[in-house]
């Protein structure tokens, strides 16, 4: 029932304003009474001693317990909100005008009178005869000998009696009492009702987002791109709103990219389980081929193509496994400063044989004059960059034709160095340039039963990112292709 922020608001504000209510009304009466006590009692403050002088004998300091009842009596007639009480200097109760057996208590508290007589501040409060435990306002007066001056008791009158002994009396005898226990009333509920109005328009905002949170939801995070203001909405929510947009739209490109991460995962699986199923399924019928075989049809081609398809396999795996450590970031970059023109030389020579197999030209341009007076040097991992070398190279003289010509052109820039590593092979085509760095591509000019695996410009993009370089691509069908990317330069004194 009360599960929603504003009924919970509401029902914390109503409980504290009942509250706040009670308290203020306690407050209120009491105050009042106070107020109106202390305008009584002011107004009487020299009512017992009125008394007194009117009655020639009390005047005289003279307490006859029989003539003082009759006396009493008789002005009670004239003022029957009052008590009169004729006390001795004890407080012991010598005398009274109540009706017989209507008096309680045979002595009253003498510290009251004494500072009322004193001049202490007003209201002052005594004891009242008639109720046990109660105390209301009160007039006294000394009786006082006059041929000694000796005081032989009190005159002790206790003002208003019966008559206000509850708050419902109290408002009953106070038109003034009853307006304003009327205008505070009105006002506490004029401000409860509209404290919780407050409450509805301000979580009426947050009742709207939590709305749109489960619709976003149920849309399959769709449909959340902007802020919908409506009416009076404070800056917290405007900006819990905005996060909550900013999240959402986080939420829905993590999901995108979830969902292509999967989507070529599973595309990936496919391709390996491919890959891995061809070159096995040759290499174990030509191993099948040579068993079932004569010794003398055992010739050592088939042989030869098993581990050719051993080879392939062996390139898939530590291809798969290279991969999967950039991946997950499980390689370290260590730099250092590399000789950029000897390292290319280097790879030359490495793939020279496969290179004289395809009957393809290696070379390397360069500036020479730059490198015989120091050489160019660039800061980079050298085993890696060796990786990317090899690797573009080699796919450069697989797709390159007989008497076609691969080089790497090294260009010495002020604070960089710039490779390209150029053929005048096949060519890629147009629409294919943006997906070959992707894992498994195969452009449509890989041919050969032995086609690379698809993982090589992969692992070549990723070592490059390791190095903050990016790999770029130009090819054109049937003229050639070039691969560009940049190192940071070391500059030599």
């Amino acid at each position: 029932m009360f599960r929603t922020i504003a009924s919970q608001l509401a029902l914390i504000i109503g409980a504290l304003f009942l509250i706040a209510t009670l308290a203020l009304f306690q407050w209120y009466f009491h105050s009042s009474g106070q107020f109106a006590d202390e305008v009584e009692q002011t107004l009487h403050r020299d009512l017992a001693s009125f008394i007194i002088h009117d009655d020639q004998k009390l005047d005289q300091g003279i307490i006859e317990t029989e003539n003082l009842s009759s006396a009493f009596h008789t002005k009670m007639l004239l003022g029957p909100e009052w008590e009169l009480y004729a006390l001795d200097t004890q407080g012991r109760i010598l005398a009274y005008s109540a009706p017989e057996g209507a008096v309680k208590l045979d002595k009253v508290n003498i510290k009251p009178i004494e500072n009322y007589l004193s001049g202490q501040p007003l209201p002052l409060y005594g004891d009242d005869p008639r109720i046990l435990d109660t105390q209301k306002i009160f007039s006294v007066s000394p009786i006082i000998d006059t041929s000694s001056s000796k005081v032989n008791g009190y005159l002790y009158v206790i003002i208003g009696g019966q008559k206000r002994d509850t708050i419902s009396a109290l408002l009953s005898s106070s038109k003034v009492l009853k307006d304003g226990a009327f205008i505070l009333a009105t006002t506490i509920i004029f401000a409860l009702i509209a404290m919780l109005l407050a409450i509805i328009v301000i979580t009426k905002p947050l009742k709207r987002l939590s709305k749109r949170s489960l619709e976003y939801v149920h849309n399959d995070f769709k449909g959340m791109n902007e802020s919908q203001k409506l009416g009076f909405t404070s800056k917290e929510i405007n900006d819990l709103e905005s996060s909550f947009i900013k999240v959402a739209d986080h939420i829905k490109q993590q999901l995108s990219q979830i969902k292509t991460t999967e989507q070529l995962r599973l595309e990936l699986l496919s391709h390996i389980s491919h890959d891995f199923r061809t070159p096995l399924t040759a290499l174990n019928g030509y191993l099948e081929t040579w068993l079932i075989a004569s010794e003398n049809h055992r010739h050592a081609e088939l042989i030869e193509l098993a581990h050719k398809n051993g080879l392939q396999v062996n390139q898939l795996v530590e291809q798969l496994f290279e991969l999967a450590r950039l991946e997950s970031g499980d390689i370290q970059f260590i730099p250092e400063q590399v000789n950029v023109v000897e390292l290319a030389y280097d790879v030359m020579q490495r793939l020279r044989y496969q290179a004289e197999k395809q009957q393809v030209t290696l070379n390397v341009q360069l500036n020479a004059k730059a490198y015989q007076q120091n050489g160019i040097i660039a800061y980079a991992d050298i085993s890696k960059l060796e990786r990317v070398l090899v690797n573009l190279i080699d796919n450069a003289i697989r797709h390159t034709q007989a008497s076609g010509k691969v080089e790497i052109e090294i260009i010495d820039y002020s604070d960089k160095v710039a490779m390209n590593i150029i053929d005048n092979g096949k060519g890629i085509q147009k629409d294919e340039l943006s997906a070959i760095f992707e894992p498994k591509y195969q452009a449509s000019n890989t041919q050969g039963t032995f086609s690379n695996a698809g993982l090589g410009l992969t692992i070549v993009k990723r070592l490059l990112e390791m190095h903050n370089s990016i790999i770029t691509v130009s090819s054109q069908p049937g003229v050639g292709s070039q691969f560009s990317f940049d190192l940071t330069k070391v500059r030599l004194t």
